[in-house]
């Protein structure tokens, strides 16, 4: 079957039962009967059955004419429930045409304790992944690759093997995933020969600069691509041949010179072709302001010589390398047919062509053409072959083959509409912006080879966290506003099923009213996963309770007039008048979906976002202008913008600052409550309103307004003697437009015009701990400053930024009754750190729900482990839920448990999300074993920063093989078993670099004296080491009897004395005489060790030296300890002649032993390990 072509039901059916389905799949037509009023779907036809894959074929007519994604899935899940069915294959056709059609796999949960008499059935937990096929079809591979799994173009389909196998066919993440490795290989291997001009004057900052511009070049090619699917610009621009042909002079992007065959670096197309595109273009009116004349788009003015003139040398909007082309004229008339305005600086040229200072490189300046290198082949080389082993730091990359990336692009699908967890397109949505720039991430560091998402901790949110955590926060609000008692109706409004709601007009409004009014701030947006997430659901909302947006007009409306005096804010009898027809417009404009209209207004009020990071924020609005391009139907007239309005400014919106640092004032009264301020901050506020709509001329003009406001406020505050000369400055200084800047400080009000906080407060803040933090300068300063903010109060001893993130976010950034959700790692519920956050939080609000995350893996790239906290600002709850995952991330609730059972241990605040009664104090009168044994980690085994930076690593240490160098046997924390290590290797030890040079060698003594040998992550595994020969890694834990160091001084013992003992370290060298290695290593690896880990470390999959310090020792006497060493003998001896020994019952004796020691009574042993293999009768009665 060719997926190309405009659909046949024979051939359809034939693909099915001779190619694709298992050969049990039999073929029928049987018309289905809708139970339910159908909106779309018309008529319904089973096309067959596979019973192996428990799987029905339905073919679909509707008339949808404008494919509502949305409605046509709702309504095939009520057919699959209404036929009893819970996952189907389906083809949705156009009534009035076949020429493109969507081929789906269909899943829904039938509701098992539904009564079969309803006459319709309940279900849950919807699903939809589609392929868009037709004669649009683009990016053909993306069918013959991934759904019919064929490796090369005479390759056979292959049939689907099982459901597994049929699932993977219509899945999204491993299209992304094969994108974005094409996509990154490209990117090292562009590193290595793009160079853009930057200052023209300093010949060194290639490597500060180009790494983020390369990325703002791919976002851009990104989004024009999109547009491109919507037909917005020509494919011309991006065919080799077409441009050959009739654009470009000499164009021979694959030219090959040299006796090598290198390639040239001519850069023609990026500099004729898109720069133009993108500044000169995409940024510039097609007509002056109410004409029909194609006027407003063309190269810069000549002079008598033939050369650009200089009077508009600054213009950005003008196009440049008018010599380039062999035909000028026809590449404007090709934009003029397609290509529309799209305002909101989306497209800003960001040279300062006056300071010399070249990011873009648009100019037709010789030295600047000259810095300017981004070569034709990169774009449409078939083969380029690099080495790229030193960007991933792979020897195994040295001869990479790598293609150009349009010729990358023209492989995949591209949908321009986002995709929901809910209903997924088999191809490259907008998140794919998101995703490239998380993973990319800007100021890549060519001397470490990291990106900045590394160094600034921030990972990628999938979009199922997401949903969850933007439903959830919702429901919290709708609660706190509109009332409790309609909570259910507020999940069926989320939820993608077709429940049917029984809400009142009034209720609809109250509803409608308080998400017109919601006010969210994500205060570390990145590329805008949350605030976009947001948005798709607060749409989903409104098109249930208002599907004609009459209400939803209405209410924009009568807000615009109740807000102001002069109707929004606008100055002149004239400006309300068309501020108001504006809206008319927008809502009478058959060219607008129903949801453009949701979305414009839910942006200007309703969502804000911050990120230190430039790039990030640019990258967030290009998510907004494609969510409103993406509603906007297009026509064929260049006089109306093609049908698009100009997108708006969202300056006011998304604005880069350091969200942590605040404006220091000189005392602690409102910084903007003087009637004077006030006035002038009512401007502000009023100009923010306005530029949101305006052009780019009208938008300069205010510019120039907001500069002379800023600095007459800042003059006002400092009469005041409300800030500092230092502080004015910053605000003079900061410049919401400038797109290369960000503000060293987040003020809300100053910034959004938000004075009272937030009603929801979303996000997930950077991780990154105490030692990365004291690693770099900027953040050392940073963290300097915030431990004397007196605005944070949890900052405690090796605090990570995110505890940081929440204090702002929930004491400040949140309004009263407001709620707060970040995504966070696991630590904050039992870590040191985290304690009094934790304190904060339950003592202070309100703990709504807790999303346990633990054994989930949510980022790709991390080894985090997360949690999830939904908090109110109030306090007045004595229950949270608490919530959990399935490996999916579908998130379900779980179970209800009280406050008082949350915190388990009073003095750390340790919290227990688990069903079981966990103490952290049980036998608070013993020892720890932290008396007994001094505790600490192996070296780090790679070359220390000062001393050996970057010389060699870890595995240029380690051999298989003993000889004179690798000498020392040596585990690492994953070959510990109990009882046993179940892998042995050679460490290099005594030469030049080993030890010498090690980044953390710590002292020999460690290694030459017996030990109990501890694994750091997981299950608690202890082993022995009897003979003082084995040298480990930083991932074991070794245990040493402090009698056994009695001569060893250093500062490493010194300081962990000082930290954590609370005997003099003679008293412990005593108290260590009185116990046998042997003795602890049956104690630590018995069934109730574990439990007192777990009790100690809460949830946390790793194990660290406190942990482990803290562990109670029963002290029996040396007699009574002798049952339990002759156990542990007799296991060593067993697993030193087969590791895979089997020792249950000698460990089943020695778990008996231990519960005995501990004082333990039967019923406690069933309390504490319900499903113990000691018996009453044995406990009791056999010692």
């Amino acid at each position: 079957m060719e997926f190309n072509k405009a659909y046949s039901r024979q051939e359809f059916v034939r693909f099915l039962q001779n190619s694709f389905l298992p050969e049990d799949f039999v073929p029928s037509e049987e018309e289905v009967w809708f139970r339910t009023k159908m909106t779309y779907s018309t008529k319904a036809v089973k096309l067959g059955t596979c019973q192996s894959l428990k799987l029905v074929v339905y073919e679909v007519k509707h008339r949808s004419r404008h494919d509502a994604r949305v409605s046509l899935s709702k309504e095939a899940f009520r057919m699959l429930a209404d036929e009893m069915k819970d996952r189907a294959l389906v083809v949705f056709v156009p009534e009035d045409s076949n020429e493109n059609y969507r081929f789906s796999l269909i899943e829904i949960t039938l509701d098992t304790a539904d009564d079969s008499a309803r006459g319709s059935k309940r279900y849950s937990n919807p699903r939809r992944y589609s392929y868009l096929v037709g004669t649009s079809l683009q990016g053909k591979r993306t069918i013959d690759e991934y759904l019919l799994c064929k490796k090369g173009e005479d390759d056979e389909i292959k049939r689907v093997v099982d459901y597994k196998d049929l699932r993977n066919r219509f899945s999204v993440e491993k299209l992304t995933m094969d994108f974005y490795k094409e996509l990154q290989n490209w990117f090292a291997c562009a590193l290595d020969v793009v160079r853009f001009p930057n200052d023209l004057d300093d010949p060194n900052d290639d490597d500060k600069y180009n790494a983020e511009s390369t990325i703002r070049l791919i976002t851009r090619l990104i989004f024009v691509w999109f547009l491109k699917q919507k037909g917005l610009i020509p494919n011309e621009f991006f065919d080799e041949k077409y441009i050959a042909d009739n654009l470009l002079k000499d164009f021979s992007p694959n030219e090959q010179f040299g006796f090598f065959k290198e390639k040239s670096l001519e850069s023609k197309y990026y500099k004729a072709i898109l720069q133009n595109l993108f500044f000169a273009m995409l940024n510039s009116p097609i007509t002056k302001e109410g004409k029909s004349e194609l006027s407003e788009r063309h190269f810069r003015r000549l002079t008598d010589k033939g050369t650009p003139s200089s009077s508009d040398f600054n213009d950005n909007k003008l196009m440049r390398y008018e010599s380039m082309f062999k035909n000028p004229q026809l590449f404007i008339d090709l934009a003029n047919q397609t290509v529309p305005f799209l305002n909101g600086g989306l497209f800003d040229c960001l040279d300062n062509k006056k300071e010399k200072f070249y990011l873009d490189g648009f100019s037709d300046k010789a030295e600047v053409k000259k810095a300017l290198v981004v070569p034709d082949y990169l774009f449409f080389s078939d083969n380029i072959v690099a080495d790229l082993s030193t960007f991933f730091n792979d020897k195994k990359k040295y001869n990479e083959h790598v293609t150009g990336i349009i010729k990358i692009f023209g492989r995949y699908n591209f949908t321009i509409e986002e995709n929901t967890p809910f209903d997924q397109e088999v191809s490259l949505d907008p998140e794919l912006l998101g995703k490239v720039f998380e993973n990319l991430l800007a100021s890549y560091n060519p001397e470490t080879h990291t990106t900045a998402r590394k160094q600034t901790g921030s990972f990628y949110t999938p979009r199922e966290i997401v949903q969850y955590m933007v439903d959830e926060s919702l429901v919290a609000h709708l609660k706190q506003v509109v009332g409790n008692e309609l909570e259910e109706e507020y999940r069926k409004l989320l939820r993608y099923t077709d429940e049917e709601l029984t809400l009142t007009d009034e209720q609809k409004y109250s509803i409608m009213n308080a998400i017109y009014n919601c006010k969210v701030l994500d205060p570390a947006c990145g590329s805008g996963a949350f605030p976009v997430g947001m948005l798709q659901q607060m749409v989903h909302v409104l098109s249930q309770l208002d599907p004609s947006n009459d209400v939803w007009k209405k209410m924009v409306l009568d807000e615009a007039v109740k807000e102001s005096h002069n109707a929004f804010f606008a100055e002149t009898f004239e400006e309300r008048e068309q501020r108001l027809k504006e809206i008319n417009e927008t809502f009478e404009d058959q060219l607008k979906n129903p949801d453009y209209k949701r979305k414009l207004y839910l942006i200007e009020n309703c969502l804000y976002g911050v990120d230190i990071q430039s790039i990030a924020i640019q990258i967030c609005k290009l998510r907004f202008f494609i969510s409103l391009v993406v509603d906007q139907k297009t026509n064929n007239e260049p006089e109306d913008n093609f049908g698009i309005r100009p997108l708006p400014n969202l300056e006011a919106k998304f604005v880069a600052a350091n969200t942590l640092i605040g404006l220091d004032k000189k005392n602690d009264f409102p910084l903007f409550d003087d009637e004077q301020v006030k006035g002038k901050m009512q401007q502000m506020e009023d100009i923010n309103h306005k530029i949101f709509y305006l052009k780019h001329k009208a938008k300069e003009k205010y510019k120039d307004k907001i500069k002379e406001l800023k600095c007459e406020i800042a003059d006002l505050l400092i009469k005041n003697g409300f800030i500092g000369n230092d502080e004015a400055r910053q605000i003079q200084t900061w410049d919401r437009f400038d797109q290369n800047s960000f503000a060293p400080f987040f003020d809300s009000e100053w910034m959004f015009g938000v004075k009272d906080g937030f009603d929801i407060v979303i996000g997930n803040p950077p991780y990154i701990d105490a030692k990365e933090q004291l690693k770099k300068e900027e953040l050392k300063k940073q963290r300097e400053k915030l431990s004397k903010d007196k605005r944070y109060k949890t900052l405690y001893q090796k605090w990570d930024l995110y505890i940081a993130f929440m204090e702002i976010s929930i004491r400040y950034f949140c309004k009263d009754d407001g709620i707060f959700t970040m995504i966070v790692p696991y630590p904050l519920s039992n870590q040191l750190y985290a304690k009094k956050m934790r304190k904060m939080i339950t003592e202070e609000y309100d703990l709504l729900e807790i999303v346990d995350l633990y054994d989930v893996k949510v980022f790709d790239n991390a080894t985090v482990t997360n949690c999830i906290p939904f908090v109110r600002k109030s306090h007045s709850v004595t229950e949270f839920v608490v919530s959990h995952a399935d490996k999916d991330k579908n998130i379900t609730r779980s179970y209800s448990k009280s406050l008082e059972h949350l915190i388990q241990d009073c003095n750390t605040y340790v919290w227990n999300f688990t069903l079981e009664n966990r103490n952290a104090n049980r036998h608070p009168d013993m020892y720890v074993l932290g008396d007994f044994c001094y505790i600490s980690v192996g070296m780090v085994l790679n070359a220390d920063e000062k001393k050996a930076k970057g010389q060699f690593k870890k595995e240029d240490l380690i051999s298989n093989i003993c000889d004179e160098i690798h000498c020392k046997q040596y585990i690492e924390g994953k070959d510990i078993e109990p009882y046993n290590i179940k892998r042995v290797r050679y460490l290099e030890w005594g030469t030049k670099r080993c030890p010498n040079e090690l980044r953390r060698p710590t002292f020999e003594e460690l290694y030459t004296n017996k030990k109990l040998l501890i694994n750091a992550l997981g299950q608690l595994k202890v082993s022995i080491d009897l003979n003082g020969e084995f040298y480990c890694e930083q991932q074991v834990r070794m245990a040493l009897l402090w009698k056994d160091l009695k001569n060893v001084s250093n500062k490493s013992i010194t300081s962990s004395i000082q930290k954590f003992s609370k005997l003099k370290r003679s008293e412990m060298e005593g108290v260590s005489r009185k116990v046998d290695l042997l003795y602890l290593l049956g104690i630590l690896n018995s069934k109730y060790a574990s439990i007192l880990l777990t009790d100690i470390r809460s949830g946390d999959y790793h194990i660290v030296p406190e942990h482990i310090r803290n562990i109670p020792i029963a002290l029996v006497g040396k007699e009574q300890q002798q049952p339990i060493i002759e156990f542990v003998n007799s296991i060593l001896a067993a697993k030193q002649l087969d590791p895979n020994a089997d020792t249950s019952l000698e460990e089943h004796e020695i778990d008996k032993l231990v519960y005995h020691f501990y004082g333990l009574t039967y019923d406690e042993i069933l309390d504490v390990d319900p499903q113990t293999k000691v018996t009453r009768y044995e406990y009791e009665f056999i010692r």
